[in-house]
């Protein structure tokens, strides 16, 4: 014939299921409480920027010195100053030191323009 259960067994074993589930909720909590920083971490590696270049690049010829982006500027203006309201997509320049000239199309439409320099 099988036992039957005391109080004390089912009181016992109510106890120790009680003492399990406690420890379960505690290892949850303690899961999330690190979740949060991971993510945390996560984010400030993704947000550092890399740092930007400046380059310039300067011809000279013929004991004169002159920035290719100070050409480029001139060329924008005079572009502008004919009075076209297109934005430049493309920027083809070619620069002759020896006549002080820069030539340049743009936008693949816009040739035989030349500015001094």
């Amino acid at each position: 014939m099988p036992k039957k259960a005391t109080k004390s067994t089912v009181a016992e074993k109510t106890a120790v299921k009680a003492e399990s589930q406690a420890e379960v909720k505690e290892t949850k909590a303690a899961k999330s409480d690190t979740k949060p920083a991971a993510k945390t971490e996560t984010k400030t590696t993704k947000t550092t920027k890399a740092s930007k270049e400046t380059i310039t690049t300067t011809i000279e010829f013929g004991g004169k010195n002159t920035k290719v982006e100070s050409i480029i500027d001139s060329i924008k203006e005079a572009y502008k100053a004919e009075g076209n309201k297109a934005a430049i997509k493309t920027l083809d320049v070619y620069i002759q030191p020896e006549n002080n000239v820069a030539f340049y199309v743009i936008n693949g439409k816009v040739e035989g323009k030349s500015v001094n320099f």
